[in-house]
Order: structure tokens, then sequence, then C-alpha cells
């Protein structure tokens, strides 16, 4: 029976695509550089801000590092300008959150969004869910798949399970990869790319993947992926 449910942000529990590609667009203009549809972002995204903004640039000025790093500084000041612009729940998620937690689940987040954005966008959209943990890039840290951000994710979800005051210098309580106090077996984790299914079996994780997102099931399919659901509510199914 899972105990712990992480869920990946961008493409899972909430729809960003159109604040991520309005901004991106922002910055583009702002270059004088050709812009995308917002459709196109889906296809940029899931490494984190620093590689969408290589993914967006004419490949010219995505092969001058300095420049991206520029541009990047830019493109977060537009996003975060009005980050919940464009974004919203996907269908059926408030339902399966709000049934999780009335069930006794405990709820977390580990994404490769900025931290900030992610601890202002997840209360903001659910202010009903009681989330054990939100986690995000910390600066200069280490994006998924790398185990960092599950981890930290574990980490806090377990010290607030145990009412222990969360702080940053205490994500190292238990280790890089150890997940005292609660088994792997007892932890799921949710998330709609291929960076997804690399990072749960990095951190030792079983995963579902959701085709709501910003992957198509073919794609999801073609990367190995081994348990599939198409709506939020066909997660119950995952959790014995």
């Amino acid at each position: 029976m899972k105990k712990l449910i992480i869920f990946d942000l961008d493409g899972t529990v909430l729809n960003t695509i159109g604040g991520i590609g309005s901004a991106c667009n922002e910055m583009l203009a702002y270059y004088d550089l050709p812009t995308w549809k917002l459709t196109d972002y889906e296809r940029f995204v899931g490494d984190g801000s620093r590689m969408l903004i290589k993914r967006a640039l004419p490949a010219e000025k995505a092969a001058d590092e300095s420049f991206v790093d520029e541009a990047r500084d830019v493109y977060l000041k537009y996003y975060r300008a009005n980050l919940a612009r464009e974004t919203h729940p996907y269908e059926g998620m408030p339902e399966l959150l709000e049934e999780l937690q009335e069930k006794g689940f405990t709820l977390a987040v580990a994404s490769n969004k900025f931290d900030d954005g992610a601890k202002f966008l997840i209360p903001h959209f659910y202010p009903q869910i009681k989330w054990a943990a939100v986690e995000g890039q910390k600066p200069g840290g280490p994006l998924k798949p790398a185990p960092g951000i599950i981890d930290d994710a574990i980490a806090h979800s377990i010290l607030t399970a145990n009412r222990l005051p969360v702080e940053p210098a205490m994500t190292n309580k238990f280790g890089r990869g150890e997940t005292q106090g609660i088994p792997k077996s007892e932890i799921l984790y949710i998330g709609d790319c291929e960076v997804d299914i690399q990072s749960a079996e990095r951190a030792g994780l079983d995963y579902v993947l959701c085709t709501w997102g910003f992957r198509r099931r073919a794609a999801l399919e073609a990367a190995g992926a081994k348990a599939l659901i198409d709506t939020p509510s066909e997660l119950l199914r995952h959790l014995g």
C-alpha cells in the first residue's frame, strides 16, 4: 500500500504551458527573435528553465552560453511577474487530490521548476490540500533526473509527518537516497514525460506517467513507461 505520493508539477498537476510559453515569447520578442506557438513549448519543457531557453532560441544564440544565461534571466523576470497567468489545474486533479487527502495519503511535489515558482503555484491553485512538501530546483542545485529534488521531497514529507521543524539544512537529515521512516515501496511518483521515468528509476521509486500532460502516449510508451494513466481518477488503481 502506498502512503506517500509525489507529483511532478508542470504537465502533471498544473497545465502551465500557457504561462511558460507567453513569458518565453516575451523574452524572444525582447531580443527581436522569432516566437513560437504556445503548443510548441510542450516539447521544450521538462528539463528546467535553462534548457527551455536553449530549445526556444535560434541555434546560433543557443550555442552562446553567456547569452543563454542572460536570456534565462529575462524570461524569469517576465514569468515571475505573473506566474499564475494562463495556468490551471487539469480536469479531475482537484477532486483526485481531495480524495487522496481524505483517504490519509501524504502528498508532495517534486519539480524541475525553480523552487520559489513551485512554492507559489501549488498552494495558489490547491489551497485546500495540506502538502507535506513542495520542492523545486534550488539555485545552483541539481535537476531531475538527479534524485536530489525527490529526496528533498521525501525528507521534508517525513519531517512534516513527524511534526518536526522543516528547515533547508534538515534536508540532509536522512541522507540522499534514504527514506528512514517510510519504505520506498510505499512511495509512488507521478509525472508526465521521459525525465520522470529516469527520475523515478534513479530514486528507486515506483511510478505512473499521465498522458494528459506535455507528452503523448506514444512518446511515453517509446520511452519505456511501465504504467500509464489517461485520467487522474485512474491513479487510484495504482495505490494498492
